[in-house]
């Protein structure tokens, strides 16, 4: 885990430190490749380019895979406020971690030679 993204996270509130860090692991669970880093003011996933970033803000958990992930995965997303390019979770809600998790695995496949 990246050291950046640690400190960021301890200024969260103790509930949304525990929904961020399973977010996290899970995350980097998903592909052993997978590197966590910080761009654009935001953890950032990458593998040679990156995959995925999120962040954090009042009332909800803000996702950001890429415009395409989001078009092809909307079905499933129906239920969330989404646009072009984000995700929007409300922070009271639990992560659907299985759709990212498809999510992220999608966005490899695009990436992989």
């Amino acid at each position: 885990m990246n050291p950046k993204v640690d400190l960021w996270v301890l200024g969260l509130s103790l509930d949304t430190q525990l929904k961020v860090q399973a977010l996290r692991s899970y995350i980097l669970s998903l592909n052993k490749d997978i590197i966590e880093t910080w761009s654009y003011g935001m953890p950032a996933y990458k593998i040679h380019k990156v995959l995925f970033y999120f962040n954090v803000y009042e009332h909800h958990i803000g996702l950001y895979p890429n415009n395409e992930a989001i078009e092809v995965f909307s079905n499933e997303l129906k239920s969330y406020k989404t646009s072009k390019g984000a995700i929007q979770i409300p922070i009271e809600e639990a992560l659907p971690l299985a759709l990212i998790g498809k999510i992220i695995k999608y966005n490899i496949k695009k990436i992989s030679p």
